[in-house]
């Protein structure tokens, strides 16, 4: 064969083959699945974050908030959707420990990791006006007065409901734990007097505290918040204990490497446009970048450390 007919050949076939999933994505808008009720943390983040990409991806980001299950309507939708880019998941804490309190249809390997955007400590808020103005004086009360004291989260399995179970165990309380379908309807609830507390992290109910509103009697943090340096965290308060959550992006499992890349450039830079910033730290949000490698570890890490968790709040 001469080498005009090779070349000829060849010309064909890559015609036929067409470009590569890298040379034509995105030609049309994106979207990221939120698997919770608008208002919450994962949805004001990750609305924010899409608004400050779309003009690095070149193409429009929707965020689509899909409630229910304590976040495993969303995650299932997204895990089972074609693994083309265009449609994502905030692939957050809960992922890496839903499946194993309840049977599910998705873990955290049904997500190729994208980018992890936060990681924010969580709280306990109550009403500025709550009869109880610090940690121990919730605690007093609650063991003298087992389950009476009612704790909203953002859906039954979730990562703040997770950590509230967490915390009353070590604690030495017994919490009544009232399931939403996201932070936003959570922090509704607490305003209105419907549940006497909830179990959040950073934006949720933040707005509320810095105008009164609100307090935040339990911080479960490392540090105290730069934004609320009166803050003490439980550890100083008499209570050995930390735990937060992260929050970042994933494509259904299969999506192409050079897809998940484009993505992941996108998105990090995102994370560096001045407004996003200005925003997060509005909100009070602790950004924390991972790029694919090491988010997909944090996730595999999580996993094992919360099936652990979840056996031994069981007991």
């Amino acid at each position: 064969m001469s080498y005009a007919l090779r070349i000829v050949l060849l010309g064909l076939a890559l015609a036929i083959s067409g470009p590569s999933p890298a040379q034509k994505f995105p030609s049309k808008e994106v979207q990221i699945i939120i698997p919770y009720a608008p208002g919450g943390a994962t949805d004001l983040v990750f609305r924010a974050l899409a608004a400050s990409s779309q003009k690095y991806l070149g193409q429009a980001i929707v965020v689509v908030n899909r409630a229910g299950g304590g976040g495993a309507v969303g995650f299932t939708e997204a895990a089972r959707a074609k693994p083309d880019g265009y449609t994502l998941a905030t692939v957050i804490t809960p992922v890496t420990i839903l499946p194993h309190q309840v049977k599910t249809a998705f873990t955290y390997e049904s997500f190729e990791p994208i980018i992890n955007v936060v990681q924010d400590p969580a709280m306990l808020q109550v009403r500025a006006d709550a009869p109880w103005k610090n940690l121990a004086e919730l605690l007093d009360y609650a063991r003298a007065n087992p389950g009476m004291i009612t704790v909203g989260n953002s859906g039954a399995g979730g990562g703040v409901h997770l950590i509230a179970l967490a915390f009353e165990k070590k604690a030495g309380v017994r919490f009544n734990h009232i399931p939403f379908a996201g932070g936003g309807p959570s922090v509704t609830a607490l305003l209105g007097g419907h549940v006497h507390a909830v179990s959040v992290s950073p934006p949720e109910g933040i707005p509320h505290v810095k105008a009164g509103k609100l307090r935040i009697v339990a911080l479960f943090s490392e540090k105290r918040m730069p934004d609320f340096p009166d803050v003490a965290t439980v550890r100083e308060q008499g209570v050995d204990f930390t735990m937060g959550q992260w929050r970042g992006l994933g494509a259904p499992r299969g999506t192409p490497p050079e897809v998940v890349k484009i993505l992941h450039d996108a998105f990090r830079k995102g994370m560096e446009d001045p407004v996003f910033i200005k925003n997060a730290t509005d909100m009070s949000v602790a950004l924390a970048y991972l790029g694919p490698v090491e988010f997909g570890k944090l996730m595999a890490d999580d996993h094992q450390r919360y099936a652990k968790l979840v056996a031994e709040i069981k007991k």
